[in-house]
């Protein structure tokens, strides 16, 4: 069976699956497609052999990765020159400054001002119903 042959047969069982079958992957849904139903999909592909080096190196990266040993990327040297830029970036101001005498930094700051004291009316202002 195809993808889209497992996706019809998925949909024609009504099986339930954590996303929509299209977006999930095909082994999952030969899986199951088997232990719900006993429909069998014949496995493609050469056969995996466990004694491999290849498996047995990717069994063990899988161990590590869980173990949480497998380290990836570059370390990182704390007192480096980046490393200190970076985390000043919270704290500097970038860009230019503001004119504290300007009328939308003025309005700016009470806007802000009337938001933390929570006298900020948001939204549209309600209709007035005339009777």
């Amino acid at each position: 069976m195809n993808r889209i042959e497992i996706i019809a047969k998925v949909k024609e069982l009504g099986l339930v699956t954590e996303k929509p079958a299209h977006q999930c992957k095909t082994e999952y849904l030969e899986k199951l497609l088997s232990e719900t139903h006993g429909v069998s999909v014949k496995q493609k592909g050469r056969p995996v052999n466990a004694s491999s080096n290849r498996q047995i190196r990717l069994q063990e990266l899988e161990a590590r990765r869980a173990a949480g040993e497998l380290k990836r990327g570059r370390p990182i040297v704390e007192d480096s020159n980046r490393q200190i830029r970076l985390s000043l970036m919270g704290t500097l101001l970038l860009g230019r400054k503001p004119n504290p005498e300007s009328a939308a930094y003025k309005r700016r700051m009470e806007l802000e001002e009337r938001r933390a004291n929570g006298t900020l009316k948001r939204g549209r202002p309600a209709q007035v119903k005339a009777e």
